[in-house]
């Protein structure tokens, strides 16, 4: 099965010309300025093919699999939330081909190919030792229930990605803390006003990579969307931080050794060219799978 579209020396020399010419242009000949255009959010149709993730896209530099290789992917994706508020990530995982199963009830570990933690309100502050005093919109019952299927999914080694707050329970759990409220001059680049606001991330070079061929899923400079108003403080024990804003909050971490990431932004409702960016993220983990 074909995965990759670019050569082995193309893909090099892309990335050199990119990280070592000064160029604002990216990996597929478009120009930063370009890029950072305000994306379009929008629902898209049940299910879309797997096929949409093409060529010369930012983040799609590869050939996807062919209609039939996706009607053969019959994958259960775990999704521990209230139905209510995750209608854009099961839109994400089945427009990828796989299937959203919204849970919170005890799962069978063997079911399911991956872990989605979403996003919601903030984890309760007892969960990383502290008093609260800025949280809200906090669930209890909720946070101890997706801590466990953390753990499950930990100890079984299998995938797992956090979105917005699917993040900070990755970094809670890991010995890490939370700023329960930031500065009003980070609120006003990161926070949810009516929409999403839009700001730029950088890729930390500093950082190890822990996933091969990690740079085409991480470019230098990437525009995303932003909705929160808490964020990373102390990281726990074995993460890294691949990618953070202008004001060096985390935005993307990863776990050095397990198949664990997790985005501060929302990927599952950030579209380029009709294209949403979590399905090159399941790909990567679930492509050998």
């Amino acid at each position: 099965m074909q995965v990759f579209s670019n050569t082995f020396l193309g893909t090099i020399h892309g990335i050199f010309l990119y990280f070592y010419s000064g160029s604002t242009s990216f990996l597929d000949g478009t120009d930063l300025n370009e890029r950072t255009q305000k994306p379009k959010q929008h629902a898209e149709p049940l299910p879309m093919l797997l096929k949409k993730y093409c060529t010369n896209s930012l983040l799609f530099p590869y050939t996807i699999l062919t209609t039939q290789d996706q009607k053969n992917m019959i994958r259960k994706i775990l999704i521990p939330g209230k139905p209510k508020f995750t209608k854009n990530y099961e839109a994400a995982v089945a427009s990828y081909g796989a299937i959203p199963v919204v849970s919170l009830s005890e799962p069978s570990i063997e079911d399911y190919e991956l872990l989605i933690l979403p996003g919601g309100g903030d984890i309760h502050p007892s969960f990383f030792n502290q008093t609260n005093t800025a949280s809200r919109n906090m669930d209890y019952e909720l946070d101890k229930v997706q801590f466990r299927f953390l753990d499950l999914f930990v100890k079984a080694g299998k995938p797992i990605l956090g979105i917005c707050k699917g993040m900070q329970l990755i970094n809670v759990y890991f010995g890490g803390n939370i700023v329960q409220n930031m500065t009003a001059e980070q609120l006003a680049v990161h926070s949810y006003e009516n929409e999403d606001s839009y700001h730029l991330i950088f890729f930390n070079t500093l950082s190890p990579m822990p996933f091969k061929n990690g740079l085409r899923l991480f470019p230098g400079k990437l525009q995303v969307n932003s909705a929160h108003h808490q964020c990373i403080d102390h990281l726990g024990q074995g993460l890294t931080t691949l990618q953070y804003s202008l004001d060096y909050i985390p935005e993307t971490i990863a776990h050095i050794s397990l198949p664990i990431l997790g985005f501060q932004w929302h990927p599952e409702r950030l579209f380029y060219n009709g294209k949403d960016s979590l399905g090159p993220f399941l790909h990567y983990f679930l492509k050998d799978s």
